[in-house]
């Protein structure tokens, strides 16, 4: 696996894991299919497309963390 291929594996599973509750929004308005994502997120699918990893990572890019308040 290349190099920056990696880095944004990285990226996209920390922020799916991030985003868990959410990925059905996730899907939607990255473009991703609901069950390719869901399958990412759970380590089913363990080598994605390249372009699925670029859509995730670029969509995750522009929508940033929004840290966790704690209660």
């Amino acid at each position: 696996m290349p190099e920056q291929r990696e880095e944004w594996m990285v990226v996209v599973r920390r922020r799916l894991a991030h985003e868990r509750g959410n990925l059905r929004t996730v899907a939607r308005e990255a473009g991703v299919p609901y069950p390719t994502l869901a399958k990412i997120s759970s380590g089913a699918v363990t080598d994605p497309r390249v372009s699925t990893v670029q859509t995730l990572f670029d969509y995750f890019e522009s929508h940033p963390e929004h840290p966790q308040v704690a209660h």
